[in-house]
């Protein structure tokens, strides 16, 4: 199981501290044509999820119509992961306890009264998106499959976020772009769920190492 001080190196390096950022996670995420590729595998063998792939599809397709991808759309998706992960921190608690760099210091400091889930997910959007790159990709067969099944497993994994990207305009099918960057804010989540003094140490290392 990985320490409180690995997860925590995982959240800084998606919000771009040490240097690789946001925009080098998605472009990994879109070219890791292998990934994309055994997604369109199972695609093609499920025949269980036949009919629901199906509506998964035409769904996207009309996400592609109406929507132009760009800062603003990617922002909304990962601000949906930084809320719930901000609405755990005992912010008094972090406050007194944090240690690290002055810039952390600083930062954390200016929290008071700043929606810090906001906070967190500008720092994690670090680069604008073209619309047509991203449409086009969703056009291809393998991705739209790795979007619908990464969705998915989403679904099983966390409902209530899921549904909550589903309601925004089936936002949940754009989910597999900020997955690398959102996810070891979703373990820290899932460690608040069961050991709180470890979730607080996360905290802890996160905002120490800003």
């Amino acid at each position: 199981m990985d320490s409180a001080k690995d997860i925590a190196r995982d959240m800084l390096k998606a919000i771009n501290v040490d240097g690789s950022g946001f925009i080098g996670a998605v472009a990994k995420g879109l070219i890791s044509y292998p990934v994309s590729l055994g997604y369109l595998g199972y695609d093609f063998i499920d025949t269980e999820h036949r009919r629901k792939n199906q509506d998964d599809k035409f769904r996207l397709a009309e996400l592609v119509k109406r929507t132009t991808f760009n800062r603003g759309v990617i922002e909304k998706i990962i601000k949906v992961f930084m809320d719930d992960f901000s609405s755990r921190i005992n912010i008094p608690l972090i406050a007194k306890n944090v240690g690290g760099s002055v810039a952390g210091k600083v930062f954390f400091s200016q929290l008071t009264g700043v929606n810090l889930g906001a906070v967190i997910s500008t720092r994690a959007v670090t680069a604008l998106f073209s619309g047509v790159i991203i449409g086009s990709f969703l056009s291809i067969g393998s991705e739209s499959s790795r979007a619908i099944y990464t969705a998915r497993y989403l679904r099983e994994r966390n409902h209530i976020i899921y549904y909550r990207l589903k309601n925004m305009g089936d936002l949940d099918l754009l989910y597999f772009l900020v997955e690398d960057t959102v996810k070891p804010f979703e373990k820290a989540c899932e460690i608040d769920k069961v050991d709180l003094g470890k979730f607080n140490k996360i905290c802890e290392h996160f905002f120490g190492g800003l």
